[in-house]
């Protein structure tokens, strides 16, 4: 479930980078908006940034469980 809502999330993100992006390569855009293209695409980086380190420790707390949890087994089977 939270890999779906970080995919979804991730997603999100990366189309405000796009969306920005185009903006900022329009031509005829006024400052105002190259301006906060600008801040969207840089906030969103921000988020892909703290999103990807988020699911990092995830999986690697799940990880961890995972291996306790069979170490727990051998553990019972040897006794």
């Amino acid at each position: 479930m939270k890999t779906l809502a970080a995919q979804a999330l991730a997603y999100q993100y990366k189309l405000q980078i796009e969306t920005a992006q185009a903006v900022i390569n329009n031509t005829n855009a006024g400052l105002d908006f190259i301006d906060k293209s600008l801040d969207d695409v840089i906030r969103a980086t921000e988020k892909l940034k703290l999103l990807n380190a988020m699911v990092k420790e995830n999986t690697k707390e799940a990880k961890e469980a995972v291996n306790s949890l069979a170490e727990e087994s051998k553990k019972q089977k040897a006794s």
